[in-house]
Formats: structure tokens, sequence, C-alpha cells
């Protein structure tokens, strides 16, 4: 009876080790200095060290693509801290009264796609704030566009983020105006980036249940 028992548990608990190995594994990693006439440099990175093969590797591409500094030709922990610590260097170097700051997390997973949120702030007399939003497919690793997200055209995608616009300070006076940028998911929400003023991208939260009839779904009826 015992062995027919085993024989059973099994096969079920192998399926969901294969599926919790495709979860990410990360590990913030901060670096912080400070130049002369307060300028200085913050960043603060949930990077990435295990998950999807494909994914990572987009993810890790993209977050480099954030830092502006190439992705080197190996990529973990330590080397990546190398290349914050190069980042932070050449930004002393060629700002001035300028303190920025730097915030990449991974802020929505499931299993077929994974997300990451990226804002960086840059304040002297004035701030300004540039945010990403990037959801990437578990099964290829590429990253998601309007497309595959919304299922109407270019103008409805406007009509909802004027909609959803909430507290952003408009620099346009109408939804015609605005321009659909880069998309992704968070739990319960669509992100779009699009313009505002004092953002050189700013993340429309689209209520994700609100409008459904307007998204593509996935075949499982998730996000991807």
């Amino acid at each position: 009876m015992f062995g027919k028992i085993l024989m059973v548990l099994v096969p079920m608990l192998f399926p969901l080790s294969i599926m919790a190995q495709s979860f990410f594994v990360t590990r913030n990693i901060a670096y912080s200095d400070k130049g002369d006439r307060r300028t200085s440099f913050s960043a603060k990175v949930d990077f990435p060290v295990d998950g999807s093969e494909k994914a990572l590797a987009s993810v890790r591409e993209w977050i480099c693509d954030m830092i502006e500094m190439d992705k080197p030709k190996h990529l973990d922990t330590e080397s990546f801290r190398d290349l914050l610590r190069d980042c932070c260097g050449a930004y002393l170097m060629e700002a001035e009264g300028v303190a920025r700051k730097i915030v990449i997390e991974r802020t929505f997973e499931d299993e077929n796609c994974v997300t990451y949120e990226a804002t960086i702030t840059d304040e002297d007399s004035e701030k300004w704030i540039c945010q990403d939003c990037a959801t990437f497919s578990k099964r290829d690793g590429h990253r998601l566009q309007v497309g595959e997200i919304f299922n109407c055209d270019e103008e409805k995608v406007k009509e909802l983020m004027w909609a959803y616009r909430g507290d952003l300070p408009m620099e346009v006076a109408s939804a015609e105006e605005l321009v659909v940028g880069n998309v992704g998911y968070i739990d319960g929400w669509v992100i779009v980036i699009g313009p505002a003023y004092h953002y050189t991208g700013a993340a429309y939260k689209i209520r994700y249940e609100e409008v459904e009839e307007f998204l593509n779904k996935g075949i499982s009826g998730g996000y991807h």
C-alpha cells in the first residue's frame, strides 16, 4: 500500500518543483556616493540571480539599459556591484549639483511573466522623474508590447490613460495629445508609460478588472 501511495505522490511533486524553479530569486543590491557641490548618486536594484533563463537574460539587459551601462559578457551579483560603482563614478564626474536616485524593483510575477519597474529621479532646483515598466515573457524572454496587452487601437489606449491619469500633472489638454509608450502588468493594474509635466516618462496605472474588455488574456486566463 505504501509503495502505491509513494508512486502517486512523486509525479505530483515533480511538476511543482519545476514550476518553483522558474520563479525569480533576487538580491537587493545598493550603491551610493557623493561628489562635490551637492552632487550625489544612489541606486537600489532587485537584481535577479536565478529564474527562467531567457527572461533572466532579458531583465538583466533591461536593467543595464536603465542605468545607462553596457551589459558585460558575464553578469552576476559581484560584477553588477562593480557596474553600479562604475555607473556612479561616471555620473559624479559628469553631473554637477544634481542628486540622482535609481530604484529598480520586481513588482509582479506569475508562472507566465515577470515585471520590473524603474524610477530614476534627478533633483537640483527642480525635480525630473523617469519611470519605466517592463514585463517579460518567461517562455522566450521577449518584452511585451502594447499590442500584446491591449486588443484595442492606440486612440482607445490614450482614452484609458486619460481616464486613469490620477494626480499626474498634465502637459497636454486632452487624451488625443498623449503618447503611448512602454507597457507592462503589475498585480491588478496595467501600466502605460506616457508624458507628464517634469517627467521624461510617467506611469499611468489602469485598473485591470475595469478595462478587461480592451485587454488580451492568456490561454489560461492570466495576464499573458
